[in-house]
């Protein structure tokens, strides 16, 4: 892993946390309870994800951090289902995809060591990425720019070897945080 870059993601973690202490009581009345389940989600991979880098960790490192990247992606449904807006016939595959890929979901693939996968599910990996694309694509609940946004930090692990892509993954939804807050 580049050590210069695992540094800009700490400092940008750090900064996430000091925009949230900041801005928390504002955060409560803006989001909707899904979302702010959602960026909770993400917000505690990201401090056991910071943890796991520096310190071996079993329980974070086996169960806790393939447990919160199954929630963080089973919480889109609970999104979806509590939406207004009726879905289009796409966006129903993408849920049932999303239903999928939750049910095929095995947390002895994403088992980590200081940060990095061990045994990565590259067929799950690409699948997920996969169905979380064609998920934001055809969600009305996103602008066009937004969408475009979500679909580059969605593929921007890919960029490195697929063994750090829960690294990657979990910093780029720390980025995707900090736009959106």
């Amino acid at each position: 892993m580049n050590k210069i870059l695992l540094q800009i993601y700490i400092i940008t973690f750090i900064i996430c946390c000091c925009f949230i202490l900041v801005k928390f009581k504002s955060l409560i009345n803006k989001i909707n309870i899904y979302w702010g389940i959602k960026y909770l989600l993400v917000f505690s991979a990201i401090i056991c994800m910071s943890y796991s880098i520096y310190t071996y960790n079993y329980y974070i490192n086996t169960y806790i951090l393939p447990l919160l990247l199954f929630l963080n992606i089973g919480v889109l449904l609970l999104i979806d289902i509590n939406s207004n807006i009726i879905p289009n016939t796409i966006h129903i595959i993408s849920i049932i995809g999303i239903i999928y890929v939750l049910g095929i979901f095995n947390y002895k693939d994403f088992k980590i060591d200081n940060g990095i996968l061990i045994n990565p599910n590259h067929k799950w990996i690409y699948l997920h990425i996969f169905v979380l694309i064609s998920w934001y694509i055809s969600s009305n609940k996103f602008k066009m720019t937004d969408k475009i946004r979500n679909i580059l930090l969605i593929l921007y692990p890919l960029l490195f070897p697929l063994n750090e892509f829960y690294i990657h993954r979990v910093y780029s939804l720390l980025i995707t945080l900090l736009i959106y807050l």
